[in-house]
């Protein structure tokens, strides 16, 4: 649906479309925010996995509706200019509410790829710990299998 074409037609109708769907559009990126400091908290209170991978999953679904009616969105911005004054003033106001609230979401992810990669960072930090305790351990039981084994036979 091209939203453009839409105005000129039936003005009433089409600019309850396009707030509509601006509305729509506004309401997902808010649940994304939330969903989105929601997972930096988690990550900041070290969160447990099947919580954290579960609002991650949420997370990416919102994602997907997003995309999805993104190519409504587009048409809208594109047409704004060809509406009244008072419309494209409302349009303006919830165009702008979406632009802050994606600054903010940017803000949150980036805090929030820096955690993750922490994590990642202590997780292979752990991993070659865990490589060279084994690297000693077999070290340990090769020198005790070439050593000979003294029996003390005064005893």
């Amino acid at each position: 649906m091209d939203v453009c074409k839409l105005i000129p037609s039936d003005e009433t109708n089409n600019i309850e479309k396009v707030i509509e769907i601006l509305t729509i559009q506004l309401k997902y990126y808010k649940e994304l925010f939330v969903h989105t400091s929601a997972l930096k908290d988690m990550l900041v209170k070290d969160c447990n996995e099947e919580i954290l991978s579960k609002k991650m999953e949420e997370r990416g679904l919102l994602i997907d509706k997003i995309i999805s009616s993104k190519k409504y969105y587009d048409s809208i911005k594109e047409c704004a200019d060809s509406a009244d004054n008072k419309i494209k003033a409302y349009t303006d106001k919830l165009l702008q509410e979406i632009q802050q609230i994606l600054n903010s979401i940017v803000i949150f992810d980036t805090e929030n790829i820096a955690l993750i990669k922490n994590y990642i960072k202590d997780i292979t930090f752990n991993l070659e710990k865990i490589q060279e305790s084994k690297h000693l351990v077999n070290d340990l039981k090769k020198r005790m299998s070439n050593s000979p084994v003294f029996v003390d036979v005064c005893g």
